[in-house]
This record gives C-alpha cells, structure tokens and sequence, in this order.
C-alpha cells in the first residue's frame, strides 16, 4: 500500500476529491473516486445515506434523481425513490454513469466524461475499489441528513450506530474523516469510536443539528445553538471536540483562520473549482480544499507551495 505520510501528501494544502472527481466523471462513482485518486487526489469525498437495509450507500441526493439515474432498461428514472426505502442490492442496479442531457444539471459540468455501466455504490464498494488499486488515502465521509424528512434516514441514534458499526467493520478508523453538517452525527458516532477524525461542516445554515442549549451527544457547549456566528464557529468547533472546520469557502478570511489554526483545528474549504479561487486559498493559508477538479488544483500546488 502506498504511505498516506509520503513527499506528496506532506504538501499543504491537501486535496480532497469531491464526489471523486466530479467535474470529470460521474460522481459518487467508482470511476470517479478512481479517478480523483490518479489525478493526485489525498482523499476522496463522498456522500453517504443509509439504504432500507441498513448499508452505507454513496449518493448525493436523498433519493434518486432523474438527472443521473437510469434503470434497468435504461430510461431516466421517474418515481424519485428514497434511497432508504431501497436494499443496497437494488440501488446497485442503477446506472449513474451519465448525467441526463435533458436536466439542468449537465449544463454544470460540461467537461464530464460520460461512463455507462457506473452503479450507485455502497462505502464498501468504495473501500474495496480503493484497496483493488493500492490507494491508501482518506476518505472523506459525509453524512447526509434530512432533519426535516425523517423517514429520509434512520432515528439518530441507529444512524449513528450503523454508520460506527461499517466504518469499524471495514477497518477504515484511522483513514476516514467523517463529516456532516448535521453535527450530532459526527460527534455521535466520535462518542463510539474515539480515534476517528470528525469535521463539522459550516454554511451559516443554521443550527447544525444541536439542541437548543448548544450541547452535542457527549460534549457540553457553552454556547446556544441560536447564536451561532461566523466569527464564533472555530470556537464552537473546537469546544465541541472535533478535529476539523469545514467552512464553505467562501466564508473563510484571515481571522476565522487564524483563530481555527490556534485552537488546533485543520480547516477545510468548500468546494474550490475556480483557478484564482484555489490561488486565493492557498495563499490564505487553508490546510485541505475540496474540489470538483483536482487535476486543477494538483497542477497548481507544487507552483505555490512547498513541503513542510
């Protein structure tokens, strides 16, 4: 296997493919996590909901979508599924390897290669890939959550528990990040595994999945969940016990960063597609930026900064 610690990943700031790569293949895909990771990817981002049986399954959308999915016969799907409502075996059926060039959708990312024959995988597909080509790098797992849908998801709790229980069983522990900007289930599931790395993601959405008196499943806050600001998240972050910030980046300046870096926290950026914007966070100083294109970002790093 290769070292996760070697010249290459030493470099700042780190790549994380999102979706594997999808700027340039089907996301969520294995191609496109494959992809990510030749093109000089130090971890894979991917989105994870849990199927009706209980499985980790790698999709961005609640449920499937008419703009990437396809059925058996290969027309665009219709009924829009939950993915819950579905065993891990019949998502596995979908085709995702394209997306509909009828949607919006495929407008965003005219530089996609379209590969037919790409199914939605489960987190074990995706660590098995991961195995199958020798790439020892992160996974970066986010979590996706519908507060507001709960028949969307698992009770918290069970989700939690499947979630600690995959990621345990496939021996991923000490090389996933977990993320979620519902906070409780990182948090959560740091409770039942403590050497997993967590980040909290920030878009100034709102409550973040916290109660109303700021406290988490194992930590206590002294902060509310109403008053979140800006400016107070790499505090809250870091009270909370997790290892990463995960702003979008465009609400990340020079003192949010600072304050972040003096607490200890790695901050990771969201999701950097545009050259100058990469040129702006590297100069600011961001320790991992989450990307649609790292072939973009790979070719601009070495240029600007140097091995620590």
């Amino acid at each position: 296997m290769q070292n996760r610690h070697n010249a290459h990943n030493s470099q700042r700031p780190k790549i994380h493919g999102h979706r594997g790569a999808r700027g340039l293949y089907p996301e969520n895909t294995l191609k496109s996590v494959s992809s990510a990771v030749k093109l000089g990817s130090d971890a894979v981002e991917i989105d994870v909901w849990v199927s009706q049986d209980d499985r980790l399954i790698v999709h961005h959308d609640p449920r499937l979508s008419p703009a990437i999915a396809r059925d058996a016969s290969g027309a665009w799907v219709e009924k829009e599924w939950p993915i819950r409502d579905l065993k891990a075996a019949e998502l596995s059926r979908y085709d995702v390897g394209r997306m509909n060039p009828k949607s919006d959708y495929a407008s965003q990312f005219p530089e996609q290669t379209s590969c037919d024959g790409q199914h939605i995988p489960s987190l074990e597909d995706i660590v098995g890939q991961l195995r199958e080509i020798n790439a020892d790098i992160e996974i970066n797992i986010e979590l996706k959550s519908a507060p507001g849908e709960p028949s969307l998801m698992p009770p918290f709790e069970q989700y939690i528990e499947i979630a600690a229980r995959e990621i345990s069983s496939l021996g991923i522990i000490d090389r996933a990040l977990v993320q979620s900007f519902d906070w409780r289930l990182p948090l959560g599931i740091k409770c039942m595994l403590p050497g997993l790395k967590i980040g909290l993601l920030s878009d100034q959405r709102g409550q973040y999945g916290l109660s109303e008196d700021g406290k988490s499943p194992c930590h206590d806050s002294k902060s509310t969940a109403t008053s979140i600001r800006l400016k107070d998240l790499p505090g809250i972050v870091g009270d909370l016990g997790a290892n990463i910030w995960s702003p979008n980046f465009t609400d990340i300046e020079t003192e949010s960063l600072s304050k972040a870096h003096q607490l200890g926290l790695e901050v990771c950026v969201w999701t950097v597609n545009h050259v100058q914007h990469m040129r702006d966070m590297i100069d600011l100083g961001v320790d991992i930026i989450t990307t649609d294109y790292p072939d973009r970002l790979t070719a601009l790093r070495p240029k600007r900064t140097n091995p620590r």
